[in-house]
C-alpha cells in the first residue's frame, strides 16, 4: 500500500488528476463533469510533461557538444540524478525518504489548514528531492532513523508550505491573480534574482510591452523567437564541433540539417508544453475551489513552473538567454575559487532560468528580467560549486554530479549546523505567516473602501 501511495505521490499527472475529482466532487458536480474534469487535468499535465520531456531529449546533443567544443570538464549539475544516486547507495536513506515525503505532504496540507499559509505543494518531483535531501542531511547529522522520520516529515511539511508563500507576491504580480502559487524548488534563488533586477532595473519598460518594427512583428509569436534563438546556439555549436563530430549524434544526416531539425523540435516541445498548461489549468484551479471551500477554505495550488510561461513569453526566453550568460561566469567563476567546475545547465536555464526572467521583468521590467536572469545563473553554478566542496558525495557514491536546485543548495547548508537550522526555518515560517496576515488585513481593508 505505501509503494501505491508513493508512485501516485510521484507522479503528478495523478496527483492532479485526484485533486481535481476530490475538488469537483466536493462541489458536488454531476458524474460525468467530475470524470471529464479529473481525466483532462490528468491529460493536460501528461502533454506538459510530453512537452518538457521534448524539450530535455533536443538540447541532450547541444550540451554534450557545447561540453567538447569548449573542452570542458568538470561535474553536471542534476539534483534529480544527485537525489536517486543517494537513495540507490544508502539504504536508510531510501527508506526513510519515501516516509518523508509520504507524511511530508499530510503534514503540509495540515499546515495550509490551520496556519495563514494556504499553500498545497503539487509538484511531484520536487517534493522527491527534497525529502532525499532532508533524509541525507538528518542522515549526516548522525540522527537515528526514527528521529530521521520525524524531524524530516516536519520539516518537508514547512518546506513545502513556505516557499509557495515567499514567491507568491510576485506571482500575483505576474498572474494578476491570487488562484496559483510556484511550488519549485529554485524559490529562493528565483525571488533573490529578481529582487536585484527590482533594485537595477526600471519596472515602467515591461518586456512584454516591446515594440518592434512591423517587419519583425513575428518576434511576438512564441514558436518563432524560440526556434530563432535555438537555431543561433545549436548552429554556433555543431558548426564549431564540425561534422565529424557532429555525425555521432545525426548519423548520416547533414550536420547543419541536424542542428536545425533540433532547434526546431526544441521549439516543439515548449509549444506542447504551454498547450499542457493551459489545459489543466483550465480544469485544475475552477476544480480546486472545492478544496478551497471544503478541506482547506482558502487553499492555494502550488504548480511547476511552466504555469507561469504563458504569463511573460518575452521574459522567459530573456531570462533563457541571460541565465546561460550567468551560468558561464560562474563556471568560470567557480573554477578559480573553489577548483571545481560546474557545468553549464542550459535545462535550467530555460526552465528556472525562464522564470527568474519572467519575476524580474514583474520587478525590474525588461531591464530587470536580463539582470535577473544573469544573476540567477550564476548563483545556480557558483553555489552549487560551492555545495560541491562543503560536503563530500563520493562518500556514498554520488560522482560527478552536483546539485541544480538552489532551494536544496540553502536547505543543506542550515541542516550542515541541524539546531541552527531548524531554528532559521522554524523563525522564517513564523515571519511569512505574518506577512501573510498583514497583506490579508490590508487587502480587506482595500475591499472595504
Amino acid at each position: 500500500m505505501l509503494s501505491l501511495i508513493l508512485d501516485i505521490l510521484g507522479t503528478p499527472a495523478m496527483i492532479l488528476g485526484i485533486i481535481a475529482m476530490i475538488g469537483l466532487m466536493l462541489q458536488k458536480k454531476s458524474a460525468g463533469q467530475v470524470f471529464a474534469g479529473s481525466l483532462k487535468t490528468a491529460l493536460g499535465m501528461l502533454v506538459l510533461s510530453a512537452g518538457a520531456g521534448l524539450i530535455v531529449s533536443e538540447i541532450l546533443p547541444f550540451v554534450d557538444l557545447f561540453t567538447k567544443v569548449f573542452n570542458l570538464s568538470g561535474f553536471a549539475t542534476s539534483s534529480e540524478a544527485v537525489v536517486g544516486a543517494m537513495q540507490t547507495s544508502v539504504p536508510i536513506i531510501a527508506s526513510t525518504s519515501a516516509l518523508i515525503m509520504a507524511i511530508g505532504f499530510l503534514v503540509n496540507v495540515l499546515l495550509a489548514r490551520i496556519t495563514p499559509l494556504k499553500y498545497i505543494f503539487l509538484t511531484g518531483h520536487m517534493m522527491w528531492i527534497s525529502s532525499v535531501a532532508l533524509s541525507y542531511s538528518l542522515y549526516v547529522a548522525k540522527f537515528s532513523e526514527p528521529m530521521i522520520i520525524i524531524l524530516g516529515s516536519l520539516l518537508q511539511g514547512i518546506i513545502l508550505t513556505l516557499l509557495p508563500a515567499i514567491a507568491q507576491p510576485m506571482v500575483r504580480n505576474i498572474t494578476g491573480t491570487n488562484s496559483i502559487a510556484m511550488g519549485h524548488l529554485t524559490t529562493l534563488g528565483t525571488t533573490a534574482s529578481a529582487q536585484v533586477g527590482k533594485l537595477l532595473g526600471d519596472k515602467s519598460k515591461s518586456a512584454e510591452d516591446i515594440k518592434l518594427p512591423e517587419s519583425l512583428d513575428f518576434f511576438k509569436d512564441t514558436s518563432v523567437s524560440v526556434s530563432l534563438v535555438m537555431t543561433i546556439f545549436y548552429l554556433i555549436v555543431v558548426i564549431a564541433a564540425g561534422p565529424k563530430v557532429v555525425s555521432e549524434y545525426a548519423g548520416n544526416q547533414n550536420f547543419i540539417v541536424f542542428g536545425l531539425l533540433k532547434a526546431m523540435g526544441f521549439a516543439a516541445g515548449v509549444l506542447i508544453l504551454l498547450q499542457g498548461v493551459r489545459m489543466f489549468l483550465g480544469e485544475l484551479v475552477p476544480a480546486f475551489k472545492g478544496i478551497a471551500d471544503r478541506l482547506v477554505p482558502g487553499a492555494i495550488p502550488a504548480l511547476d513552473v511552466p504555469a507561469l510561461f504563458g504569463f511573460a513569453p518575452n521574459s522567459l526566453m530573456i531570462g533563457f538567454v541571460t541565465a546561460i550568460v550567468g551560468m558561464i561566469i560562474g563556471m568560470f567563476v567557480s573554477s578559480a575559487v573553489f577548483k571545481v567546475t560546474p557545468l553549464v545547465s542550459i535545462i535550467g536555464a530555460f526552465f528556472t532560468g525562464g522564470v527568474a526572467g519572467i519575476m524580474g521583468n514583474s520587478t525590474g521590467g525588461r531591464r530587470g528580467s536580463v539582470i535577473s536572469g544573469l544573476t540567477y545563473g550564476f548563483l545556480l553554478i557558483f553555489l552549487s560549486g560551492f555545495l560541491y566542496t562543503i560536503f563530500d558525495f563520493s562518500a556514498i557514491g554520488v560522482v560527478g554530479v552536483g546539485h541544480d536546485c538552489i532551494d536544496i543548495m540553502v536547505l543543506m547548508l542550515l541542516l550542515k549546523n541541524p539546531t541552527i537550522g531548524i531554528l532559521v526555518i522554524i523563525s522564517v515560517y513564523i515571519l511569512v505567516s505574518y506577512l501573510e496576515l498583514r497583506y490579508q488585513k490590508n487587502k480587506e481593508k482595500a475591499a472595504t473602501l
